[in-house]
């Protein structure tokens, strides 16, 4: 076999470039609907809690497509992968813009949901299969992307919808995002195909569990604080509690992508990235401590500290969500596992959104000290498991 030249291994640029920038537009696509909640009601005649379940269909994607997608990715290489992402994401987007109902909506919004794990599960792959020297930092971007996305459609949605209206936003969220995913589709011939042979299933089945916690907890307290903030508000009588707690949701996602870009890119470049995962979930335990006893009415703050707290827990928080989740790439002894590794810890943090915010969250006015322990109790064992994980980086 002749040898590739450095050139012919190297990440290429213009891959690199689109990948993330695709991810930023199917984050702002998703999350732009968050302030069109009643627009959505009164075009397709559904209630409240039909509408908000278009926001929860890329968590069910996750859990269902994360290990079908890294498997493929093992299989063929990511270059199918994400070109069926593009094309999913292409044909949802643009079918919402021409749902006549509710149910031709749904099956619309599920179409662009299943594009979501196919683009972030195997991110493992992606960063392996392109021979980047630095996992964590792409890994971070690429996450960190998906994050700013999310935070400017629910800050961008309210202005869209004044300067074009309810159809010309859907429209435009989908010119962007087709724009974007026609240049991630041809710079796919950019990838070279994996150039080992595919080993035996056994070596990765669903990936390592080792880190699975540490997504689990850090993704589903932060989704149950975000979900709870305006009804704890409201139960403690503060004011402008609707605007306050969708401001800190704006902001947690905010502080999400600086933190899973800068602590990875930091580890990358610094080093010891075991000892940033143990600040950060230090941390990420004690700010969320102030949280739910602020909602509990145990410590009352001002809204701008309010604000700060759930800033600095979205930075400190998906710091170190991205350094696990780069981990588990890392820790692959295959390039074609790695995409596994990084799917398994994915499908357990969607699976933590799913189950524990509906579980644990209402308990915050029902039982306050339940829900203060349980969410403490949550934390506290993932400080456990980053602490016992980082002896083997």
């Amino acid at each position: 076999m002749v040898r590739t030249s450095q050139r012919e291994r190297s990440a290429p640029l213009f891959f690199v470039i689109a990948y993330v920038v695709f991810a930023f537009t199917v984050g702002a696509a998703w999350f732009v609907m968050a302030p069109m909640v009643p627009e959505l009601i009164g075009n397709l005649h559904a209630s409240l809690s039909s509408i908000l379940m278009f926001l929860s269909l890329y968590g069910f994607a996750m859990i269902l497509f994360s290990m079908p997608a890294a498997w493929w990715a093992r299989k063929d290489g990511i270059a199918p992968v994400l070109r069926t992402a593009i094309v999913l994401s292409f044909v949802g987007l643009l079918g919402r813009i021409f749902a006549p109902s509710y149910s031709w909506f749904m099956v619309a919004q599920a179409i662009a949901a299943i594009a979501y794990p196919l683009l972030i599960s195997p991110v493992g792959a992606v960063v392996r299969q392109v021979h980047l020297t630095h996992v964590k930092t792409l890994t971070g971007f690429t996450l960190g992307m998906l994050f700013f996305g999310m935070a400017a459609g629910a800050y961008m949605g309210p202005t869209l919808l004044h300067g074009f209206g309810y159809t010309g936003t859907l429209v435009a969220v989908w010119i962007v995002n087709a724009v974007v995913g026609v240049l991630l589709f041809l710079s796919l011939n950019q990838v070279q195909r994996f150039d080992e042979p595919v080993s035996g299933v056994e070596r990765i089945v669903f990936g390592s569990p080792r880190w699975w916690w540490v997504g689990l907890s850090i993704a589903a307290t932060s989704v149950m604080f975000g979900g709870v903030a305006v009804s704890a508000l409201l139960h403690l009588h503060v004011a402008n509690a609707a605007q306050l707690g969708a401001t800190l949701t704006a902001l947690t996602f905010l502080g999400s992508g600086i933190g899973a870009i800068l602590f990875p890119v930091l580890a990358d470049f610094l080093g010891r990235s075991g000892i940033w995962q143990e600040i950060l979930i230090v941390l990420t335990t004690i700010l969320s401590l102030f949280v739910v006893l602020q909602f509990t009415g145990v410590w009352t703050v001002t809204a701008g500290v309010l604000q700060l707290i759930f800033l600095f827990l979205g930075i400190f928080g998906n710091g170190c969500y991205a350094l696990a989740l780069s981990t588990t790439a890392e820790a692959a002894r295959e390039t074609r596992g790695a995409g596994v590794q990084t799917a398994g810890f994915s499908m357990a943090s969607n699976v933590g959104v799913a189950v524990l915010p509906p579980l644990l969250g209402p308990l915050v006015i029902a039982m306050p000290v339940v829900f203060v322990a349980g969410t403490l109790f949550i934390l506290v064992i993932a400080s456990v498991n980053v602490f016992r994980n980082v002896r083997h980086i």
